[in-house]
């Protein structure tokens, strides 16, 4: 089967109702340069930038969006989502301080695709759309053209966090993509797929032409096996970006092709070896070096039993003996190799499981990567199998490679970032269930011994300062603050306004430390606590507490005044449609004072003000959809607003944008390391994640290391 594919591209550029000649300003078609990133070099990206908005740029502008686009992207590690992820993040970071400088504001679509192998992923900001024409089906992207309030999004260059739309699929030979801008969707949907189904892609583009609006931009794309002999019309090419143009500011390498085709050289290919013949092999040659290694004793051992004679002399022993002896003694050692093989045929218990394994393996390999679900099951078939040698014998290198096979296939298909973990703390009989990070300080709440750690980190934020962990004094159960005892704890969060870390019990009393003076806190006791039933989180914004009381199928919000909460609380969900929290697992809060509320079951409601707002996943892999959760926490710093999530059940946190785009989902290289999800926050500075699973604080990279195998 063929996991390698040529785009032959063409393109259709309509100013005034005429027909272009010249490249769309913004159109770009590139594969990998030779210095791309790791995992990066098969890929080809195809990349189309359109004004969006009242201003209108030089076309040397979308071409230069169109170059760093593809720059940053074969630079960039890690999965294809997360490399379109960086062209998106960082080309709307740029628009946002282009148009906060004070010069003149510019706002445009972005429509990217990426080949990899027979993959094909797709990914829009604001207005672009697709069509997919796979096995006899015409697919529209992000959704039905009809559909006119999901089909229009905001441009890069309007808000902080770029609105992705993206999707996964895979290709054959005859699939064909056309990315376009939104005038696309004004057409019937017949008349695509009639154009999408003619005999070549220059027949597409004419079709295409003839129906078109008077001012289009469009990018066809058609993928066939490498030895497909490309039409006349067609030149080959790796680039069709162009030269910049003479007085623009911008920065971008010079191409010198103008071309119409990219292609993608197919991987090179090694036949690996079966490893029951190697296994075969090492036997037969360990027994032809053990038999050497008996004949050259035995050689030995004669020459001193029957020692050469003096020169000239002659041998006490017969010639028709030693004849004798020379012929036996090579026969005798071959039957009792004989011997000793037939004793060993019989093979253990072990060795057939590890046979079973890898011929599961050979069949998994075998099956046609298209086949998503075959694949998937193949696969798990393969870890069922290894768990079963395991228990029969744990640690055999040939079983962890086939494991790490196993996980690597299952990971790209549910785009998992698998990271090797490093655990920072442990604490004894401890059940750590809330996290805060400020600065190089880590503050976790132990519930099963009802207190407080502070873990002091290295300046890399990768370690532990030697001999700084150690529990807060007065942030425990027991613990006496002037007229108060602290009662069993809620939950703990930091104050930005006061610069301290809170604690908070059942009772409604409240402490706070500052991070200098741990031993010198101060407490109140919060009014109305009686009305509570069952408060498990709290967190603050602009100087207010909120508490989470799924209990009380409510969230209470409490005022401050002069540093201090003096009032009763209010209750945040009010009238006849409260919603239904009671299984909620986390809530934060944006920096426009939206809350967010995690359910148990993976649900993400969002509320302002108490009534409810629009959100809704997307981007999630096909599998991959988050459907249990044990933790939220909702990143505020401006360079890394996102929200994570962490299951216990599929041991997984999951990281989206602010509208819930899927960004990543994150499991630990030792799976038993999140076993115990309860908990997580990230550093966007120091790009790491922290997470509590059990009694345990770990530390894990954001990207993938470029040094990982």
């Amino acid at each position: 089967m063929a996991f390698d594919f040529e785009a032959l591209v063409g393109h259709l550029y309509m100013v005034g109702g005429r027909a272009i000649s010249s490249q769309p300003p913004g159109m770009l078609v590139e594969v990998a340069p030779k210095k791309a990133a790791r995992g990066r070099e098969l890929d080809t990206i195809f990349i189309q930038v359109s004004p969006s908005g009242d201003a209108t740029a030089p076309p040397a502008f979308y071409d230069q969006m169109a170059t760093l686009a593809a720059e940053r992207y074969f630079n960039s590690s890690g999965s294809v989502t997360a490399g379109l992820r960086t062209i998106f993040n960082s080309l709307n970071q740029d628009l946002v301080d282009h148009n906060n400088s004070g010069k003149r504001a510019y706002e445009a679509n972005l429509f990217c695709a990426v080949l990899r192998e027979q993959e094909l992923f797709l990914a829009r900001a604001g207005a672009g759309v697709a069509l997919l024409r796979h096995k006899g089906e015409t697919v529209p992207f992000p959704t039905e053209f009809s559909n006119e309030d999901a089909l229009f999004g905001p441009p890069l260059g309007v808000q902080p966090v770029p609105d992705i739309k993206m999707t996964r699929t895979t290709v054959a030979q005859g699939t064909r993509l056309v990315i376009c801008d939104s005038r696309l969707a004004d057409i019937e949907m017949d008349r695509l797929t009639m154009a999408l189904c003619t005999a070549e892609i220059s027949d597409v583009l004419a079709a295409f032409k003839d129906m078109a609006p008077p001012h289009l931009t469009l990018l066809a794309v058609e993928f066939v096996p490498p030895d497909a002999p490309s039409p006349a019309s067609v030149q080959d090419a790796r680039t069709t970006s162009r030269p910049p143009t003479p007085g623009v500011e911008a920065d971008i390498k010079t191409k010198t092709a103008e071309v119409e085709v990219a292609k993608q050289a197919p991987p090179e290919r090694k036949r690996l070896p079966n490893p029951i013949t190697a296994r075969l092999k090492g036997l037969v040659g360990g027994i032809l070096i053990l038999f050497g290694r008996i004949l050259g004793g035995a050689n030995h051992l004669l020459d001193r039993i029957i020692p050469p004679p003096p020169e000239g002399g002659r041998s006490w022993l017969r010639t028709s003996t030693a004849t004798a002896i020379v012929l036996l003694i090579p026969v005798g050692i071959v039957g009792l190799v004989f011997l000793m093989g037939i004793g060993g045929v019989g093979e253990s218990q072990f060795e057939l499981c590890l046979r079973g394994a890898n011929e599961a393996a050979q069949v998994a390999r075998s099956i046609n990567s298209s086949d998503r679900n075959g694949v998937l099951a193949a696969w798990n078939a393969v870890i069922g199998k290894v768990d079963e040698c395991n228990a029969i014998r744990a640690g055999d290198p040939a079983l962890q490679g086939l494991t790490r096979e196993a996980r690597t296939v299952i990971d790209m298909l549910f785009q998992v970032e698998r990271r090797p973990t490093t655990r920072l703390e442990s604490f004894p009989n401890a059940n750590l269930t809330r996290i805060v990070l400020q600065g190089l300080d880590v503050y976790v709440l132990d519930s099963a011994n009802q207190l407080v750690y502070r873990v002091s980190l290295a300046s890399d934020g990768r370690g532990v300062v030697p001999d700084t962990t150690a529990p807060i004094s007065v942030m425990r159960r027991g613990a006496s603050i002037g007229e108060f005892r602290v009662g069993d704890l809620v939950d703990i969060a930091w104050s930005e306004e006061n610069t301290q870390i809170m604690a908070l019990d059942r009772s409604g009393l409240l402490i706070e430390c500052s991070p200098r003076f741990l031993q010198t806190c101060q407490a109140q006791r919060l009014l109305a606590a009686e009305r509570w039933v069952n408060p498990t989180k709290m967190t603050l914004w602009q100087g207010r507490l909120y508490l989470l009381d799924p209990g009380a199928n409510q969230v209470w919000r409490y005022e401050s005044s002069g540093g201090t909460y003096n009032s009763s609380p209010v209750e945040y969900f009010s009238g006849a449609n409260r919603p239904d929290v009671q299984t909620a697992v986390g809530f934060g809060i944006d920096d426009q004072g939206s809350v967010y509320l995690l359910l148990a079951n993976g649900q993400l409601n969002k509320w302002f003000g108490g009534e409810q707002t629009r959100f809704a996943y997307s981007g999630f892999p096909q599998g991959q959809d988050l459907v249990s959760a044990d933790g939220l926490f909702l990143n505020r710093d401006p360079i890394g607003q996102a929200l994570y999530m962490v299951s216990r059940n599929s041991r997984t946190v999951y990281e989206t944008s602010l509208a819930g785009t899927f960004f990543n989902s994150y499991r630990a290289e030792n799976e038993s390391d999140f076993a115990g999800l309860s908990g997580v926050v990230a550093d966007a500075n120091q790009q790491v994640i922290y997470v509590l699973s059990g009694n345990s604080i770990f530390v894990f990279e954001k990207a993938r290391s470029q040094t990982a195998p």
